[in-house]
């Protein structure tokens, strides 16, 4: 609830923010996406969602930054001998990427483009513990909780369609850095994206 709280009051504050601007910057644009990620070795899924705005330098680039909050994740339970309830989660934290985005009409109203910059991604791992004693009562949890983050070069394609002279729908579909892991080895990090974009 805190996150859905802050994303909105970030929302009203970029909106009341371009629309003071919005006569003599009518390239300025703003929206809200939904992301649905993917990270391999195991198959673990995570949602976020989050804010873009950016602002279109001409017909074919445009600067765009997006900022999202994680809002599902992934978890399971494991074995641990003599130990009881052991859980493992994950959960996207905060993800903030910069691209320059390049597209070029394909119709009038349908463009194809595509991203090119950097992300980072702030993320947690939790691990909780409970421990049963030999009368069969759970006495102590141990929760331990580490918190990570991953950037580097990401980059990707995309749809955009011009639903009216204002507002536009887009899908993406993104590749992030691969998520290093304790072992030493990378796991691919995807992402499939839907949004609205409204230009002032």
């Amino acid at each position: 609830m805190k996150k859905i709280l802050t994303f909105t009051s970030t929302i009203i504050a970029l909106s009341l923010g371009f629309s003071a601007h919005a006569e003599s910057n009518s390239n300025w644009y703003l929206g809200l996406q939904s992301s649905a990620q993917d990270v391999s070795l195991p198959e673990r899924d995570f949602k976020t969602i989050g804010a873009i705005s950016g602002y279109q330098l001409n017909e074919y680039f445009s600067l765009e930054a997006r900022y999202n909050y994680g809002v599902s994740g992934y978890s399971h339970p494991f074995y641990v001998d003599g130990l009881s309830n052991p859980k493992y989660k994950e959960d996207i934290d905060t993800q903030a990427s910069l691209f320059i985005n390049t597209s070029y009409p394909i119709f009038s109203t349908l463009r194809v483009y595509g991203l090119v910059g950097t992300s980072k991604s702030n993320y947690e791992i939790t691990t909780s513990i409970s421990y049963t004693d030999q009368a069969g009562n759970i006495t102590t949890t141990y929760p331990h909780l580490v918190k990570l983050s991953e950037s580097g070069f990401t980059y990707g394609v995309g749809l955009d369609y011009q639903a009216t002279q204002s507002v536009s729908l887009f899908v993406d579909y993104q590749v992030l850095p691969d998520l290093k892991v304790s072992s030493g080895h990378s796991e691919s990090w995807k992402s499939i994206n839907l949004g609205i974009k409204y230009t002032f």
